[in-house]
């Protein structure tokens, strides 16, 4: 079998319910302020994103670590450190497409049919709790395989790295000035950064945290349709403090989102700060008032890494935000320490 070339950080079986018939949607991209028609196989991928890069890591390791990835893939029982890289090179690919993409398409798809096939959904079971602690665990999966994720979790390492190296510089220094001196990091391959991640127990603590919240589904009753992106669970911090930070998926007062159509949205919300949505849980709920959509909607360019995508060419409300706000373009993250930003 051939190495899958275009590898998709939003599964295409998740886009297909924001596109037609033939398998297109409308995208803006933020980078090139672009409005344009798109295939779903086309999105919300890039080449070779999840490949580790045997043959750069190899330039710039040492012998001794060179032979200590040939034990550990003879451990594995690979015959050949050949046949261990061309294994391991696209495992990531290969745990989404076979272990994660399939359920995970199964689970919204059941959220989406019971509201078709029962003919008065509004205040039914949306799913179930048995549904809930599998489909926590995919969602955490998309959370951390985004390109978003991975350019943050770069950012914020070169911003903890920055912040350390000023910091001790200034106990050598007093009138040392911050980022006088700068540093980089010799040699970065963010797709190991990123693997780390996807395969270590981040996920299964992130699951558990969405797990416990008050999940509802949102039924859009508007004209306009729930954008999605590149980028599709979002989350707002409702609990405000002047030190502290509220934006963790477990954080109280938080609220996340997912759009899984164009009429449909799984809300989680922190459930001490949020005790009105509790006796609605797990339901389908109405949403008449267009607001709740440009809400969602806004939440989704605003957050979204470079690309927004909608089922119509409907991005009036994208006009709107760019008119009041000026550019869209993503902005590197930034990590605060002693009140300095890095």
């Amino acid at each position: 079998m051939g190495k899958v070339k275009n590898q998709h950080y939003v599964p295409r079986s998740y886009l297909k319910y924001f596109s037609n018939e033939k398998g297109q949607l409308w995208v803006y991209d933020k980078e090139t302020d672009a409005v344009f028609s798109s295939n779903i196989t086309n999105i919300a991928s890039q080449r070779y994103f999840y490949d580790i890069p045997f043959d750069e890591i190899f330039e710039v390791i040492s012998e001794d670590e060179k032979k200590k990835l040939e034990e550990e893939l003879s451990k594995l029982g690979f015959d050949t450190k050949q046949d261990g890289y061309k294994t391991i090179e696209q495992g990531i690919e290969d745990f989404f497409s076979t272990e994660i993409e399939g359920p995970y398409k199964s689970l919204l798809e059941n959220i989406r049919s019971r509201y078709t096939l029962n003919p008065n959904p509004l205040f039914s079971e949306a799913l179930t709790l048995e549904e809930r602690h599998p489909l926590s665990l995919l969602i955490a999966y998309q959370i951390v395989r985004s390109k978003e994720f991975r350019e943050s979790l770069i950012e914020t390492q070169n911003g903890a790295l920055q912040a350390m190296v000023d910091r001790l510089a200034k106990m050598h220094d007093k009138d040392y000035e911050y980022g006088s001196m700068t540093v980089e990091r010799e040699h970065e391959f963010p797709s190991v950064e990123h693997a780390q991640f996807i395969l270590g127990d981040f996920p299964f603590m992130l699951a558990q945290s969405l797990a416990n919240h008050c999940w509802i589904v949102g039924v859009n009753q508007t004209t306009m349709p729930f954008y999605t992106s590149d980028n599709p669970v979002i989350k707002v911090a409702h609990k405000r403090h002047p030190i502290m930070s509220y934006e963790g998926y477990n954080s109280k007062g938080i609220e996340i989102a997912l759009p899984i159509s164009q009429k449909h949205i799984l809300i989680m919300y922190e459930r001490t700060y949020h005790k009105d949505y509790l006796e609605l849980e797990n339901s389908f709920v109405p949403m008449k008032d267009v607001q709740n959509v440009i809400y969602y909607n806004s939440l989704q360019v605003y957050q979204s890494n470079r690309q927004i995508y909608c089922h119509d060419k409907k991005f009036h409300l994208i006009h709107n935000m760019k008119a009041k706000d000026g550019s869209l373009k993503r902005t590197p993250k930034k990590i605060k320490v002693n009140g300095r930003d890095f």
